[in-house]
């Protein structure tokens, strides 16, 4: 099975336009409140990070970006590939967190192009439909649409219908239990997905 790993930034202008035995797997770690500097591939000497290490060096390491300094703007930039105000995104909280329903995101273009499409784990640019992961151009979701949620052991997640269900287990593993499962049930099909 053939992976492509990014992080954030790329052209989706040319998914449309590959065969079908070209189209890569596309999965995102999107990491919340973690700077360039916080891992050992980048030069940080206090923690080791062999994992995320590995994935930078056999993949691309970006050394000169710009992001926001807040969660939800960021999300919306990484969704649309535009910067933040044009999707409306202005905070974090009491809807300054919602992307604008004229934004297209890059799970609309994974799914125009064919690709299954999931998100799992934190969301955080709007909750009820049409902000829903859902509405956005992912097929499948499960994890949490606020941005702080305090329950980090055995915490109750939303799944793609929005029904809370009780998990049991750490939220990381959770969440990568379920795209693991996304995995397994679209191997004979393309998919892209965010964790």
């Amino acid at each position: 099975m053939k992976f492509f790993l990014i992080a954030i930034g790329f052209g989706l202008f040319a998914l449309g336009h590959l065969g079908a035995a070209e189209r890569p797997n596309v999965v995102v770690f999107l990491a919340d409140d973690a700077g360039w500097g916080d891992y050992s591939h980048s030069g940080n000497t206090l923690v080791a990070t062999p994992n995320i290490d590995a994935i930078a060096q056999s993949g691309v390491s970006l050394e000169r970006f710009f992001v926001c300094p807040v969660c939800s703007p960021t999300r919306a930039e990484f969704l649309t590939g535009r910067y933040h105000p044009r999707g409306s995104v202005r905070g974090v909280s009491t809807g300054q967190e919602r992307l604008d329903l004229d934004e297209r995101t890059i799970a609309d273009a994974f799914q125009a192009a064919g690709y299954a499409t999931g998100a799992f784990g934190k969301w955080h640019n709007g909750s009820q439909y049409p902000y829903h992961p859902v509405g956005r151009g992912f097929d499948e979701y499960f994890g949490h649409t606020a941005g702080h949620w305090g329950e980090y052991f055995d915490p109750p997640l939303e799944d793609s219908r929005g029904r809370l269900v009780r998990t049991r287990g750490y939220i990381a593993d959770v969440c990568t239990e379920c795209a693991l499962a996304f995995i397994d049930r679209n191997k004979g099909r393309p998919f892209f997905f965010a964790l």
